[in-house]
């Protein structure tokens, strides 16, 4: 009998322990998520995008036709539906990337 009541009072001691450690763990769990949400605000917008490009043109880093590309692109971004390509290449003046035509041979190559 006086096994169990130790058994007993030393179960008991642990319950302020796991206590403390419950705290601990939710106080973790709490600042990790205003961390993370911390993180998404950091995302920039488009708008954030195209002002430090603007800033780059006022220096002279870029040339007007450069800014007036990627002044197009972003807007393109921000305006095309999920289906189409990423990419509009009639704006660089330049052709899509051409993909080369590999037609198997059904042979295995030998290493």
């Amino acid at each position: 009998m006086d096994r169990l009541l130790d058994l007993i009072v030393s179960l008991l001691k642990l319950v302020p322990v796991c206590a403390v450690l419950l705290i601990l763990m939710v106080a973790v769990w709490y600042a990790l998520r205003l961390f993370r949400a911390d993180l998404l605000k950091t995302e920039l917008s488009p708008a954030d995008y195209l002002e430090s490009f603007k800033k780059l043109h006022e220096e002279g880093k870029l040339t007007t036709e450069e800014f007036r590309i990627i002044r197009q692109l972003v807007s393109l971004q921000l305006t095309r539906s999920p289906r189409e390509p990423k990419t509009d290449y009639s704006l660089l003046n330049k052709s899509p990337p051409s993909q080369p035509k590999v037609r198997p041979s059904g042979k295995i190559p030998k290493n």
